[in-house]
């Protein structure tokens, strides 16, 4: 074959690469090439240079960690492959002309000779020493001037491989059961059948290499998609940095145009204040002018006056006693009051230069996988609600303001979803407000930009019931004394006659003490019964004790007083939202020996405390009570009133007529046994609370039963007043006397 020309190694070399044939070290031409682990190539001395005298060797390329024998960087693996294809490529070359160089045995006299198996050039003492080696007395060893002539003459020169179990051996099979190549006697003596299969070593190679060409195949593919990964990846990079400049030159153009605009409003304010502040100057310099002249009037007359009384004659004196008295007088009568103080004009900025976001915000897009749902509760109570927390993350879980729309729906009874208003908090968070209106299982979902949000769609079990106990028994705040009326104020606050304590306690909504009042100028103590609450805010109370009707505020300050002369015994209290005149019920509260001639009837007032009518007497027929205890009236001014004695609720109209009658003495649904307190929720319902059956039934307006409110493990005992609150279903609030606490449920 005849050797490689200059021309055809240049063509070979502008197809494999420069880079391919040089060391990543020096950046140089391989010289004495040793492969690593990870099957990259350095030059021996290069390497040998990096490790240094460590015992473990980092490639420089991966940062894989090799481990050095005894003999370090000398003791790797030679390139063969590499070494061989230096001499194909540069034999022959300009400037490549083989010169022996120095004996890498020594490493002082000239070469002479070149090991094929070693790859190693040896002067010839040193390769007198290497063929007298046990182990390398069989390599292929070549003088120099041989070696040069096989080269030119493109004559393969490959180095014989010799067993490492049998070193006299060459090895020319391949065990396939222990993967690595024996000589013929390997394969009688340890690589014997049947423990192990082996053939021929050039049919295994062939295989070999069938095998690497069908993974080159794959890992061309693999490098064709991680080099347009790789390009991606740069166009990200690239799209990045111009973004990043785009947003924040519009930043800077955002930035200042509000700083124009800060300075137009600058000067607009600065030119109002001068001119309303020159008006009202202007005014100013008016009066101060006026006052001093009339300062300098009243000052020189008393300089006068001091004159003619130090040096005036008599004559003087009383020659001009009329004219000076007159001025004197005039002088007196000149208004001195104090001016009062100037109308100030001030400032008051709209926003603060500190308000985070005052500039505007930073989006991103979000990674759906990493956004949650937070704060969701495993139940609610009907007429409850709940914020659930969003939290929109990108791909690093850093909290951010998102690019994306978010979403939440709950679904409806029949199938249907429902829009929940999302609210962006512009910190990474949400708020979505869940109402739990009736009983039930709620699903709500979340998403964002049509994904579905981790953890969604989730249920929340609504449900009714007890909810909490106000209160116990004592003087203190939030403690009671046999409780019995209750309302709600416009603030939302419970309002309870806390009876044998003689006062009134405002409860908050939630359960904590708001105020109290009493009244002490009274011999007498009012004993408050119950109370109701006009469209003034007139708090209007039954004073059980003395028979009367009080109004004050929220505060307890006495407004006025009445029914002294109509009421025998005040209990329970109402106002009609139809013409505000107020219903007091006349019953003394007792079972047996009471008063029938002078009670067991409802008087009606107007709010100055005129009496307008009464109604009722006592019996057990038509339009008779025995007992009229509480009353309610709803928006069409019909009242329900609660006939303790008869087992019923007396249906009212706003004439004064009984229109119907509802329950019936018994213990089932809808029956009633001692009803008291009574309330008209919005949609026209009638709550009752039973003394003797110890619950609480609700009704439509024509007296049809619904549901019972309490249950039978809720611990209700002597329930007095009712109230409702304004959510949505809304909440029952029962004074529970025997127990001296206030009793709320959801429904």
């Amino acid at each position: 074959m005849a050797s490689l020309t200059s021309a055809s190694s240049q063509k070979i070399l502008s197809k494999i690469g420069e880079d391919f044939l040089s060391c990543a070290i020096c950046l140089e031409q391989y010289k004495n090439p040793k492969i690593l682990p990870c099957h990259h190539t350095f030059c021996r001395e290069c390497l040998a240079n990096f490790a240094g005298t460590a015992a473990i060797l980092v490639c420089p390329t991966c940062k894989t960690p090799c481990q050095l024998s005894l003999g370090g960087v000398k003791q790797l693996k030679t390139s063969f492959f590499i070494s061989s294809l230096l001499d194909i490529i540069y034999q022959g070359m300009p400037g490549h002309d083989d010169i022996p160089g120095v004996c890498e045995g020594c490493e002082e006299n000239d070469v002479s000779h070149r090991c094929l198996d070693c790859n190693l050039e040896f002067c010839r003492s040193c390769t007198k020493t290497h063929k007298a080696v046990p182990a390398t007395k069989n390599h292929k060893v070549l003088t120099y001037s041989e070696y040069q002539e096989a080269k030119v003459s493109n004559i393969r020169l490959h180095s014989t491989i010799y067993c490492s179990s049998h070193p006299e051996n060459t090895v020319k099979f391949y065990c396939d059961t222990c993967q690595i190549p024996v000589c013929l006697e390997c394969t009688v003596v340890e690589h014997g059948v049947p423990n192990c299969s082996h053939r021929n070593l050039q049919d295994a190679a062939d295989d070999y290499v069938k095998q690497l060409k069908e993974m080159l195949t794959k890992l061309r593919l693999k490098e064709s998609k991680s080099r347009a990964c790789k390009s991606m990846a740069s166009d990200n990079r690239d799209k990045l940095t111009k973004h990043c400049r785009e947003e924040e030159q519009r930043i800077r153009r955002t930035a200042d145009e509000m700083v124009r605009m800060i300075r137009r409003e600058q000067r607009r304010l600065v030119d109002e204040l001068k001119t309303d502040y020159g008006k009202k100057l202007k005014k100013a310099e008016m009066r101060l002018d006026d006052w001093e002249f009339k300062h300098g009037s009243i000052s020189s007359v008393c300089s006068h006056i001091e004159t003619m009384i130090l040096h005036g004659s008599a004559t003087q004196l009383l020659s001009s006693k009329e004219e000076m008295v007159n001025c004197i007088g005039k002088l007196t009568k000149t208004e001195t009051k104090p001016l009062k103080p100037p109308e100030l004009i001030k400032f008051e900025a709209k926003c603060s230069i500190q308000e985070p976001g005052m500039l505007g915000f930073l989006r991103s897009n979000v990674s759906v996988q990493h956004c949650s749902v937070e704060n969701i509760p495993k139940k609610l109570f009907t007429g409850g609600s709940v914020d659930l927390i969003i939290k929109t993350r990108d791909s690093t879980g850093k909290l951010v303001i998102p690019y994306e729309e978010v979403m939440a729906k709950v679904a409806k009874r029949e199938g249907s979803w429902e829009d929940l208003r999302v609210f962006d908090n512009r910190d990474g968070t949400h708020r979505v407000t869940v109402h739990g209106r009736v009983e039930g299982t709620y699903r709500v979902t979340v998403g964002i930009s049509g994904r579905v949000v981790p953890g969604a769609p989730f249920d929340i079990l609504i449900v009714k019931g007890f909810l909490r106990d106000i209160g116990t028994k004592g003087t203190e705040k939030c403690q009671f004394s046999s409780p019995k009326g209750i309302a709600m104020n416009r603030n939302g606050d419970f309002i309870t006659c806390d009876t044998d304590n003689n006062r009134v306690q405002i409860i908050y909504k939630d359960g904590n003490f708001k105020s109290a009042f009493t009244f002490l100028l009274f011999e007498n103590l009012i004993k408050p019964c119950c109370i109701a609450i006009s469209k003034d805010d007139e708090y209007f109370m039954t004073d059980a004790g003395n028979n009367r009707v009080v109004v004050c505020d929220e505060n307890g300050q006495l407004y006025r007083l009445f029914g002294q002369a109509d009421l025998k015994y005040a209990y329970g209290i109402a106002i009609s939202p139809l013409d505000d005149s107020v219903y007091v019920t006349d019953w003394d509260g007792k079972d047996a020996g009471t008063d029938k001639e002078n009670s067991h009837c409802v008087r009606k007032f107007t709010q100055d405390g005129k009496h307008i009518r009464s109604f009722g007497k006592h019996g057990t027929k038509w339009g008779h009570f025995r007992g009229p205890a509480y009353v309610a009236i709803n928006g069409q001014g019909m009242a329900f009133v609660s006939d303790y004695g008869n087992n019923r609720i007396w249906l009212i109209s706003a004439d004064c007529e009984f229109v119907c009658s509802i329950g019936g003495d018994g213990t089932e649904d809808g029956n009633l046994r001692g009803p008291l307190g009574v309330a008209i929720d919005w949609m026209g319902y009638l709550y009752v609370c039973e003394l003797r059956n110890q619950r609480i039934q609700k009704f439509t307006s024509n007296g049809t039963f619904v549901s019972r409110i309490d249950g039978d493990n809720d611990g209700l005992r002597w329930p007095h007043g009712i109230t409702l609150t304004n959510d949505v279903p809304c909440r029952v609030a029962v004074v529970d006397h025997y127990n001296n606490c206030i009793k709320v449920f959801a429904q």
